[in-house]
């Protein structure tokens, strides 16, 4: 009631006051608005005016709207991001990794889905200038130990090239491994029971800016044994799963807002057969990419390379969706696809890294080659804050860092 003058809670008193002498278990102000309004005007004695002012103060006592809406000006102050690390990358993605959001990673094994995630823990770690949030990180495991000898890798490598070489040698890489609580869950009820007791304890200390669950699909496949859903049948299995999926949905978004946290969650693929739909195309494709005209698939054109689209392009139509279906994907804010092929890439490709140390005045360097036989994309599919975009990367030490166009 701080919000009212004293003469309006003076009023709103005087009507709980008049009300819980007449109306049995009427005790508190919210509890006025469960009783009929003709009953709170016979039991307050207030006339019809007096009642529609009592009655309107007591509803912003109870549901302080004010507390709930905010200037869209305001809203600017909110839109914060961690870096993945790589301004190109983080430009893909619309900025990183927004707070607030529900982000899905998915892609096929070996595309990077883990490193990427790793790279995303240590970043949110690093100082507000630097892109991070200096905050702590959970990082959930469904899939096996969690690859902690790579996280302890790539913290040097990583802090150095977004820091440099002075901050990196000024801080412990024991210090970052210190502030992610990793956690393993071998059943989806140890894994669920975390979600409803665990994981609100740690939200709760306020310290905690983002969240990994490696991976959301891993316990909710149909070919689990550990599954006690998986052992109905195939109508039942997707009914339970869809609701499971929502309720967990609707947590997550409420922990998403309330703690000022972000969520990633790596997902699996499955393969898509011929569809019904006359032309032999799959029900859905990797990409979730809308259609042509004519109904066939329309694939998305990386920028600037045609050759580099056409390798794209053959990746696409590789037959792929991901996992958990369209329920999980009405879920998640984000979705970020990732892929990989062998094969040697072009020469005109080079890394970011080596360009700016062009830029500093050190030698040219020639593409490694050994570092890219493996081609990789990491592709935004949708975002409500960023367009579909892609971005060609490599994976070394320091984690994924985009890859430019050599110029001769």
């Amino acid at each position: 009631m701080s919000t009212l003058t004293e003469e309006e809670q003076a009023l709103v008193a005087k009507c709980v006051a008049k009300a819980t002498d007449d109306v049995v278990g009427c005790e508190e102000v919210h509890q006025c608005l469960l009783i009929p309004y003709s009953e709170f005007l016979r039991s307050t004695g207030l006339t019809e005016e007096q009642g529609q002012l009592a009655w309107a103060l007591i509803c912003r006592t109870t549901y302080p709207w004010q507390h709930h809406c905010r200037l869209a000006a305001e809203l600017k102050d909110d839109d914060v991001w961690i870096s993945t690390g790589d301004l190109e990358i983080d430009q893909c993605l619309g900025g990183g990794i927004r707070l607030g959001s529900m982000v899905e990673v998915v892609g096929e094994s070996a595309a990077g889905k883990t490193q990427l995630c790793i790279q995303l823990a240590i970043s949110a770690q690093l100082p507000e200038t630097y892109g991070g949030l200096n905050g702590d990180v959970i990082y959930i495991s469904t899939e096996g130990p969690f690859p902690v000898s790579r996280l302890g890798s790539m913290v040097y490598p990583l802090v150095r090239r977004v820091c440099g070489e002075d901050y990196a040698n000024s801080v412990d890489p024991a210090d970052f491994m210190h502030r992610i609580q990793i956690a393993e869950f071998e059943s989806m009820e140890t894994m669920f029971h975390a979600f409803d007791y665990k994981v609100p304890a740690l939200l709760s200390t306020g310290n905690v800016r983002l969240m990994i669950v490696d991976s959301i699909a891993a316990h909710l496949r149909f070919n689990t044994s550990d599954n006690s859903i998986s052992q109905s049948s195939p109508f039942t299995f997707y009914k339970e799963r869809s609701d499971s999926l929502v309720a967990m949905g609707a947590k997550f978004k409420r922990w998403a807002n309330e703690y000022n946290c972000a969520f990633v969650f790596i997902n699996q693929v499955t393969d898509l057969f011929a569809g019904d739909n006359g032309n032999g195309a799959p029900a859905g494709d990797f990409a979730s990419r809308p259609s042509n005209s004519n109904g066939s698939d329309s694939a998305m054109e990386l920028p600037s390379a045609a050759n580099m689209s056409a390798e794209f392009d053959t990746m696409v139509t590789s037959k792929k969706a991901p996992a958990l279906g369209a329920v999980w994907a009405n879920i998640v804010d984000t979705r970020i696809m990732m892929y990989q092929r062998r094969g040697l890439a072009p020469s005109e490709f080079r890394l970011a890294s080596d360009i700016q140390g062009e830029a500093a005045g050190q030698a040219p360097v020639e593409p490694p080659s050994h570092l890219l036989r493996t081609r990789r994309w990491i592709e935004n599919v949708f975002s409500p804050w960023a367009p579909s975009a892609q971005c060609e990367v490599v994976l070394d030490d320091s984690g994924f860092q985009h890859i430019s166009r050599f110029d001769n």
